[in-house]
């Protein structure tokens, strides 16, 4: 489907350049409607005016893109998933990222322990915040009254989305009717179960999981749901393991995708589900492999798809501090996945204090790329050195790159050094530049009236490089004979 043009949008605003939506012009406002920084809701004219209604109504169909967004849960942790108009990252950009659900059993006698863990747990990783999007109850003891109380202590617990999974309608409405005002995901409307768990999506305005390994059944039930009323439908074509079953996975996954965005079949323009966590029920684990084994094939499944922009996956590993390599190794990927890759990914410049540094610490110089400034950072932390680390704008590209088209060059980093005054905090003029920007060092010297060191081509040798090259009384000796 052809994406819409600012001008396109501009065309059914008022133009009025009111300000009232924050922007100075209608066309400001159009162009970051179109890159979701705004909704339609946000232009007052549009909204309040009744002569405007047929404009308005033109506008939203126009920027709903090809596969839909769902959200999921309340409050500041609510989910959302979908609404994605490529097929592939290169194309433009993804714009939600897969969302990670943990699934616990109803019975589970940790329960409590696990859910408050799961939501409090971060971890950060080149300047982001890590954290699990949502818990799946999967009820495991067929009991309506076991699974409601569940389901009441896991919403106690944790502000997290919850998908509520239960085959059973009957047991999974009763605990849906529990804790309905937090948006729960209703897991799942099925051949037989779609026109009970539909009724009930549609008088408590639910988000709705269709499944069936049958996609034409899928569509089907797609296209039910849709004339029923549910608005908001998330497609699992479910999830096989085995010989050859990776790879019908996979297809069906991207069967819905291509569907939806590069055809824009109405039926399949929603989000798609999978559950790796589903290996569990599928695989003899009573064979030799160890543990650690099994869950590396559920978190294979995962990571790939992750990296076909699955919507949202439910894990089993992963859900107690003793498995946290799964959750790192699959946040790791996300992570990757679906950064942006129309901005660079930067930090602001400046001169940055690590641990305590005196009046003799180096001064390490890096750019304000952000996979190179915060992996410096962290190994000169790593390395318990206290520094100095001057962040030179080099327009958020990483330094061989920047020193080969002079974004980072002898003039910036003078010119950095000045503007943040970096000599001013401390007792010499010794630059430590990258061993990447070695080049530069001539240069620099007489740009920036300093001594200039080459370290280490990797941050990660920063540690031995203070242990046996760091001199500055030498240094400083060979710069005052110089400037003699």
């Amino acid at each position: 489907m052809a994406r819409p043009s600012p001008l396109e949008i501009y065309a059914l605003l008022d133009k009025s350049n009111c300000e009232e939506c924050g922007r100075s012009t209608c066309m400001a406002f159009g162009t970051d409607l179109l890159e979701r920084k705004v909704t339609v809701q946000d232009c007052t004219h549009l909204m309040q005016d009744p002569k405007q209604a047929k404009k308005r109504n033109k506008l939203i169909t126009l920027v709903i893109p090809p596969q839909r967004s769902v959200e999921i849960g309340v409050g500041d942790r609510k989910c959302i998933i979908g609404g994605e108009e490529i097929l592939n990252r290169h194309q433009l950009t993804y714009y939600n990222e897969t969302a990670i659900f943990m699934e616990i059993a109803d019975d589970d006698p940790d329960l409590e322990e696990v859910v408050k863990y799961l939501t409090t747990l971060i971890l950060e990783r080149m300047g982001d915040v890590l954290r699990v999007n949502g818990i799946t109850l999967r009820c495991v003891s067929g009991d309506a009254d076991q699974y409601k109380l569940a389901a009441k202590k896991l919403t106690e617990a944790s502000n997290l989305p919850v998908m509520l999974a239960c085959m059973n309608p009957d047991i999974l409405l009763a605990a849906a009717t529990e804790v309905k005002e937090l948006k729960p995901l209703l897991y799942a409307a099925t051949k037989d179960s779609w026109e009970q768990v539909g009724k009930f999506a549609v008088e408590n305005n639910l988000p709705v999981v269709a499944v069936s390994s049958d996609l034409d059944e899928l569509m089907s039930l797609s296209a039910t749901l849709q004339k029923l009323g549910v608005k908001d439908i998330i497609l699992d074509a479910m999830t096989v393991f085995g010989p050859g079953n990776v790879a019908l996975t996979y297809d069906n996954i991207m069967r819905l995708r291509i569907s939806a965005i590069d055809k824009g079949d109405v039926n399949s323009g929603f989000p798609v589900m999978g559950v790796p966590a589903a290996y569990w029920s599928q695989i003899n684990t009573d064979d030799d492999k160890k543990l650690w084994e099994h869950q590396y094939q559920e978190i294979i499944m995962a990571a790939i798809m992750e990296s076909i922009d699955t919507s949202l996956i439910v894990l089993h590993s992963g859900k107690r501090k003793e498995d946290i390599w799964a959750l790192l190794a699959i946040m790791t990927l996300r992570q990757s996945v679906f950064s942006d890759p129309r901005i660079y990914p930067t930090t602001d410049p400046g001169i940055f204090e690590i641990g305590e540094p005196g009046k003799m610490a180096p001064i390490f110089v890096t750019s304000n790329y952000r996979l190179t400034k915060i992996p410096v950072e962290i190994d000169i932390k790593g390395a318990n050195v206290d520094a100095w680390l001057l962040v030179v704008d080099s327009e958020g590209i990483g330094i061989e790159s920047a020193v080969a088209g002079g974004q980072f060059s002898a003039g910036s980093i003078a010119e950095a050094v000045k503007e943040f005054g970096a000599f001013d905090k401390v007792d010499h003029r010794i630059l430590i530049i990258p061993g990447m920007a070695a080049r530069l060092s001539g240069a620099l010297e007489d740009e920036a009236d300093a001594y200039v060191v080459v370290g280490p081509r990797d941050s990660s040798g920063i540690g031995k490089y203070m242990t046996e090259l760091w001199k500055p009384e030498e240094f400083m000796k060979t710069y005052e004979d110089l400037k003699e």
